[in-house]
């Protein structure tokens, strides 16, 4: 059971709870080196076919492996999908952790370490992080976007204490849709820089706004 399997409720019937387990975690070296070598393909797979076309069988071939290797560790591609999410939510959090140390910077600053957090992670995972923040599944583990809209609502919260929850998690749901569109453009398209700096003057705007000071009382 992969980590964000540990110790959660799950709903619905025994086999959509099943989806996103991992059949059985890989001891040896040879079984570690398999893994990251199914996950890799699938990252491949699912950036290149979309979530939809993509098969085990495609996955398996792209990895130079059985089928049946790979039901030996994920059951289905939906396990597959949920460790790639687990781990490069893991791998954000701890970037954009690191990016918004001071929360209390200049709004234009924010935006530029986070801007180049996401630009550097899309590059290294080969489109992944964009895939994985724009594909919507009904899924129990804890998602790439889910940690995004977290650490923006910390930040929120803490250069705007008078801001409800409500509040709060709409500005952030706000800032997290103006992003989207360095991923929701065709794929030639999203390394443009005037792409990038639309979407960073779009961010400043927004921000600037819903994260300025209150105006003082009488």
């Amino acid at each position: 059971m992969n980590k964000a399997a540990r110790g959660r409720h799950t709903h619905g019937n025994p086999e959509e709870q099943l989806a996103f387990l991992t059949r059985k975690r890989p001891q040896q070296a040879r079984s570690r080196r398999m893994v990251e070598r199914l996950l890799a393909a699938a990252a491949e797979v699912f950036v290149r076919e979309g979530f939809t076309a993509a098969t085990t069988n495609r996955i398996a071939e792209a990895a130079g492996v059985s089928v049946g290797s790979l039901y030996q560790f994920f059951p289905n591609k939906h396990a597959l999908l949920a460790e790639l999410q687990g781990i490069w939510t893991a791998r954000l959090g701890a970037e954009l952790d690191a990016a918004l140390t001071s929360p209390h910077r200049p709004v234009i600053d924010l935006i530029d370490d986070v801007l180049g957090v996401h630009a550097r992670l899309q590059r290294e995972s080969a489109g992944l992080l964009g895939f994985l923040l724009t594909t919507r599944l009904e899924s129990t583990s804890r998602t790439v976007r889910q940690a995004i809209l977290e650490r923006l609502e910390q930040m929120a919260t803490l250069r705007r204490a008078d801001l409800d929850a409500g509040q709060v998690h709409l500005m952030a749901l706000m800032t997290l849709h103006i992003a989207d569109a360095l991923y929701t453009v065709p794929p030639g398209q999203a390394g443009d820089p005037l792409l990038r700096q639309q979407v960073r003057q779009a961010l400043l705007g927004y921000l600037t706004l819903t994260l300025a000071a209150p105006p003082a009382g009488p």
